[in-house]
């Protein structure tokens, strides 16, 4: 075989594995956040458990199904841009533009949620004197938490900080 060939079938056969439906990998760790601020905002990437979205749960069975999320997904955003904001100087900026990612699990029930990965943007520029602010996980089982590293574009500073269902906010001073 040519070595053209040979790269040809090596690029099909990375394609054909990076777009199987048997790809298994998180868009996040569960449990797991960002937020990285720039000049034109922070930009906020959640991966939070089926249980911060029991609500939604329709059919009561503790569980969400794709149809469950697909069926509410205008529902849902509304509930997480109401529920996530930043305050600076007795002024909210709710989180924009929120984009659900539904995580499936990894086990043999491969038609089950076990995550959702919440995308959006707040279009405020960071301060010392703000805070992360949010009534998502008031659901969450006692030893269910979401970690949250913060970054700011242009300083080497990084904060983490956890947020439960006690402790659903967090000020970010110097």
């Amino acid at each position: 075989m040519t070595m053209k060939l040979r790269l040809c079938f090596a690029l099909i056969g990375i394609l054909l594995g990076a777009f199987s439906d048997n790809t298994q990998a998180h868009l996040m760790a569960p449990n797991k956040g960002t937020l990285n601020f720039d000049q034109s905002g922070g930009y906020l990437v959640l991966s939070l458990p089926i249980s911060a979205f029991t609500d939604f749960d329709k059919n009561s069975d503790k569980a969400l199904s794709l149809k469950e999320i697909k069926s509410q997904q205008k529902a849902m955003i509304q509930y997480i841009t109401g529920s996530v904001y930043i305050k600076s100087n007795n002024q909210k900026t709710f989180l924009s533009g929120a984009m659900l990612a539904p995580q499936r699990s990894h086990d043999l029930n491969n038609n089950q949620i076990e995550q959702i990965v919440v995308i959006g943007k707040f279009l405020t520029s960071y301060d010392h004197d703000i805070s992360i602010h949010t009534s998502l996980l008031n659901s969450l089982t006692q030893n269910e938490n979401l970690t949250i590293t913060t970054t700011v574009k242009g300083s080497n500073s990084k904060q983490i900080f956890t947020l439960d269902n006690i402790y659903s906010s967090h000020s970010f001073g110097e």
